[in-house]
């Protein structure tokens, strides 16, 4: 709960700098790619460096402590971009390491990490949206909560680097669970549904998405990976599809297309045993692979109904290939 919590403050503070501090425009717009680059892209050299050191506590505090100052650099906002984006990194990294080893192999609690976060990127556009500016109450729940992660009890975790066992199989199945990723990002980015315009639809849309990957996790772990994603996936291309005119089609949809999210963070993470920083800075590699299309307006191609149903399917044909090579490595070293 703590680490959600400080997910969802961490991305509603990082946007909020981000649009508060800059005007609409080419600037803008170089600023939000500048920032997710740095946020997602940082995250594989971080998650190296929180492996090393083996102290992900201290590494999702400082990433905190160091979004703090930018509530006040609004007239420095490339200064303001570059804090928030190394700041969001160190600390997705250092969460997401705890998150994976609360009750490892398992998706479940990774899947509640992650979940807030697209609730706090609403949050704080909404805040901008709508001309509101606590900047001392933000900057004061920020700091409290990197206060409380850091007194909270560190999980155990094994950072033994044991020798991977058929290597080949490992980098082909990891391959394949990135280009899901790589997908699932793209088409997440690309939807353009003309009724979230609307406040109240919109909002749902947001709160299907983190509904999907808490759920998605939990559902996982209980009825089988292949079976609950795989199928998820397979049924959000329908309810995408229909979307357009029916908004509970496609709110649906958004909260079955996310169930993979957790699956595909935790399998990577067990086939690299004893790196979960760097696991997890990987699929954040693939989600800004997959990203780049919408940061660069260049998706005009893949934004059609049926393109993006296609693109659904597969991602799902990829991903059971997946995970179907990921059962199959893991029964044999048993």
């Amino acid at each position: 709960m703590a680490y959600g919590f400080a997910h969802f403050m961490v991305d509603a503070s990082c946007y909020f700098i981000l649009l508060g501090s800059n005007d609409s425009g080419n600037e803008l717009l170089l600023h939000i790619v500048l920032y997710n680059v740095l946020a997602f892209g940082l995250q594989l050299p971080f998650g190296w460096m929180s492996d090393y050191m083996g102290k992900p506590v201290l590494i999702a505090c400082l990433g905190c402590m160091a979004i703090c100052p930018g509530f006040f650099m609004f007239q420095q906002p490339l200064a303001a971009v570059i804090l928030i984006g190394i700041g969001n990194a160190l600390f997705h990294v250092g969460g997401g390491t705890v998150a994976l080893n609360l009750r490892p192999g398992e998706a479940i609690f990774p899947g509640l990490f992650v979940a807030p976060g697209g609730l706090g990127l609403f949050a704080g556009s909404m805040l901008v949206q709508l001309q509101l500016y606590p900047v001392k109450l933000l900057v004061a729940l920020l700091f409290i909560t990197g206060v409380v992660i850091l007194l909270l009890k560190q999980p155990a975790i094994s950072y033994v680097k044991s020798k991977i066992y058929a290597r080949n199989l490992v980098i082909t199945c990891i391959i394949l669970l990135l280009v899901t990723i790589g997908i699932r990002s793209a088409v997440g980015l690309s939807i353009h549904y003309p009724w979230k315009t609307e406040i109240n639809l919109y909002a749902a849309f947001v709160v299907a998405i983190a509904l999907g990957k808490g759920a998605g996790g939990y559902l996982s772990d209980r009825f089988g990976w292949a079976k609950v994603t795989v199928a998820g996936l397979a049924a959000s291309a329908i309810f995408i599809y229909a979307g357009v005119q029916y908004p509970i089609a496609g709110i649906a949809g958004i909260f079955l297309f996310n169930f993979s999210m957790p699956v595909t963070l935790t399998a990577i993470s067990n086939l690299l045993p004893g790196r979960p920083g760097f696991s997890f800075g990987l699929t954040t590699i693939a989600l800004l692979t997959g990203a780049l299309p919408a940061l660069f307006k260049w998706d005009h191609f893949i934004t059609g109904d049926a393109c993006i149903s296609l693109l659904v399917i597969i991602s799902a044909i990829t991903l059971l290939t997946g995970l179907l090579l990921y059962h199959r490595l893991f029964t044999r070293r048993t």
